[in-house]
């Protein structure tokens, strides 16, 4: 016999904050309009579908694909570099590194100055060509709406919107730019 489902807790209204305010005061995003969003949205749909499918097929997931698909390209490299590349946390990358190791889908060598670099076993090497096609059929479904020439179209402005990065991550307003008062947000100095 099913459990009962529990019932919300009301609270009482003295508890209730009264001081919300009007979602209409003030500025705020247009989610349909802002890119960063709307780039974030795409990738995480993309990777967790990606995620899901190579994990039931193969036991890897996505993190662990955009490493071997980096070691295709690149191999005997260091965690760092890819995680320079692909830009993913070291600590995905050195959780992900162990995960592969395991399975006998990486091989390690010593590099200079205290590090390891990494390169696909034969075992890496086939399941690579098994997950690239079903990547590549994912992407032909996701581009299928597109011609050829809007799929280059999009290409060069990712491209462009990727060389930007540096620029957009390099702004760091003062405390008074953005509405605050001097000081606000620097480290409290010891006394």
């Amino acid at each position: 016999m099913p459990l009962p489902r529990p019932q919300p807790m009301a609270l009482p209204v003295s508890n209730l904050t009264l001081d919300m305010a009007p979602p209409d005061m003030g500025p705020k995003l247009d989610m349909e309009r802002y890119v960063p969003a709307f780039l974030n949205s795409i990738a995480n749909k993309l990777s967790s579908g990606a995620s899901r499918l190579y994990f039931k097929h193969f036991g890897i997931g996505v993190v662990e694909w955009r490493i071997i698909v980096h070691l295709v390209a690149e191999p005997w490299c260091t965690a760092a570099r890819i995680c320079q590349i692909i830009g993913m946390d070291k600590a995905a990358v050195s959780r992900s590194y162990a995960l592969m190791e395991d399975r006998g889908l990486i091989q390690f060598r010593p590099a200079e100055p205290r590090g390891r670099e990494a390169a696909l076993t034969v075992a890496g090497r086939d399941l690579h060509d098994r997950i690239l096609v079903m990547a590549l059929e994912r992407e032909r479904r996701l581009l299928a709406d597109l011609s050829p020439r809007e799929v280059d179209t999009l290409i060069n402005l990712l491209g462009r919107l990727q060389a930007r990065i540096p620029h957009v991550n390099a702004y760091d307003p003062t405390p008074e730019e953005i509405g605050l008062p001097a000081g606000a947000g620097e480290p409290a100095q010891a006394s």
